[in-house]
């Protein structure tokens, strides 16, 4: 057995275990960033639906809802907060704005939840 490879082999398995826990830190940590960050920032702080408020997973993180969507290109734009303008819009379709969904505890990115 030659020892001149150890290091070789030590350095490899280090490098490879450290960029595994850096794709898990990065893919694990984004959902908590968000839940904290920004459901302060919507009429209800997150209360009423949590991460579906913008996700269709409702644990968070992944694909966007409607609401979702008109956040991510109407908020985050805007100096990451909910607006007048998104306030106004319908983002599910349903036939009532997103503020009068958030008054009246309804999902604004569920069609099927109304006032």
């Amino acid at each position: 057995m030659s020892l001149s490879n150890i290091p070789g082999k030590w350095a490899a398995s280090f490098f490879s275990t450290l960029f595994m826990s850096a794709i898990m830190s990065l893919s694990t940590g984004s959902d908590v960033l968000a839940r904290s960050f920004r459901l302060s920032k919507l009429p209800d702080g997150g209360k009423n639906f949590s991460c579906a408020t913008c996700h269709i997973n409702p644990r968070g993180g992944g694909a966007r809802n409607p609401f979702g969507k008109d956040y991510q290109n109407t908020g985050i734009p805007a100096g990451d907060k909910y607006t007048l303008a998104l306030g106004q819009m319908d983002s599910d379709g349903d036939g009532f704005t997103n503020d009068q969904e958030f008054a009246a505890g309804s999902n604004p990115g569920d069609p099927a939840s109304k006032p």
